[in-house]
């Protein structure tokens, strides 16, 4: 496991206990006391938590933690590559299709390499990349603010374009789901170009691992009822998958037998992990 993706789960514990001791992170991440111990002068220093005699409080709010691009890329890879694999069926050739910043979306990106005239709308500096090696799929990028943590393009511009468009078809990220909340993301700017694809396309589909279930963050973005169709995977509580489907939503579970490829991916930071 990397410090980053050790050093996410720590962060997501304590948004959780608010407290917790090194001897349980030992146990829970499988590493030695003194990789626990740098990784927690790692966190103190970037102001996460406060170590205290064999362990650390949090510092954190619980609503407005977001981890680097980098770290998500490599957190809940497999279920991504699932999820991702299952929402292929949904995207069909001919249709226009906007992928937003995400980086399960940025899985599905990676499949739709080989389509045929298929256009794709995008916020997201990675899938442009990704995708201008296709043949057959015509990209068009909003352009916008960058958010250089998360490379997401969001403020005026992809609003304007938003609200001049319509899609077959929305592909969203979704950072925190509760099925009495509704959809929530850590930042305002984000939050505004969910809401504006919600009323864009005629299908809206979320991807979200089981990690963002029975979460609400700070900016709140709509109610469940928002969504038409929601890909997760065979982690996620059959408790919150009978409340979605209750509501009316299409919710579709990746099997976990299905197999992954193991990918090599750029890191999009300068900063080394």
């Amino acid at each position: 496991m990397f410090a980053e993706e050790r050093r996410l789960q720590i962060r997501e514990l304590l948004l959780v206990q608010r407290s917790v001791t090194a001897s349980e992170l030992c146990d829970r991440l499988k590493v030695t006391s003194a990789t626990i111990r740098r990784d927690l002068a790692a966190l103190e220093h970037e102001g996460v938590l406060v170590r205290s005699h064999g362990g650390a409080v949090s510092r954190m709010s619980n609503t407005n933690f977001q981890p680097s691009y980098d770290t998500q890329l490599r957190t809940n890879n497999a279920e991504k590559q699932r999820i991702a694999r299952t929402a292929e069926q949904f995207v069909l050739d001919g249709d226009t299709v906007f992928l937003e910043g995400s980086t399960t979306v940025f899985e599905l990106a990676r499949r739709l390499i080989h389509r045929r005239r298929l256009t794709v709308v995008t916020n997201s500096p990675p899938i442009v990349c990704e995708l201008q090696r296709s043949a057959g799929v015509t990209v068009l990028c909003t352009g916008g603010d960058l958010r250089k943590d998360t490379f997401y393009l969001s403020g005026e511009w992809p609003q304007r374009a938003l609200a001049e468009i319509r899609l077959d078809k929305a592909v969203l990220g979704v950072s925190a789901i509760d099925p009495e909340y509704g959809i929530s993301t850590a930042s305002h700017a984000e939050a505004q170009i969910k809401k504006m694809l919600t009323r864009a396309a005629r299908t809206r589909i979320a991807l979200a691992d089981n990690g963002k279930f029975g979460k609400q963050s700070f900016a709140y973005v709509g109610p469940i009822t928002d969504i038409d169709i929601l890909v997760t995977d065979a982690e996620t509580s059959p408790s919150y998958i009978k409340e979605l489907r209750d509501a009316g939503l299409q919710v579709v579970v990746a099997e976990s037998g299905q197999p992954v490829i193991k990918a090599k991916y750029r890191s999009y930071n300068s900063k080394k992990n």
